[in-house]
């Protein structure tokens, strides 16, 4: 493999990685959330979809945010 092909290979892998673990920890956060929801919920209580969607609200913000953050500096660098 030349030198340019090697470049032209591993330059997006190695700018994808900090991507990809930050992926990897929203949805943790994201799962973590939900499930602190999930076990701290009444028992004779029920929720429309709704509420449950909302849970994913605030860590899918940050989320995007990162998302607009990384498309952002990838156009910049290009």
């Amino acid at each position: 493999m030349s030198d340019t092909l090697r470049e032209a290979v591993t330059e997006p892998i190695r700018d994808a990685v900090p991507f990809l673990v930050i992926t990897a920890l929203w949805v943790v956060v994201m799962g973590v959330l939900y499930g602190l929801f999930l076990v701290t919920k009444p028992g004779n209580s029920t929720y429309d979809a709704w509420v449950h969607a909302s849970v994913f609200a605030v860590p899918a913000i940050g989320f995007l945010g990162q998302i607009l953050q990384q498309a952002l500096s990838g156009r910049h660098r290009a």
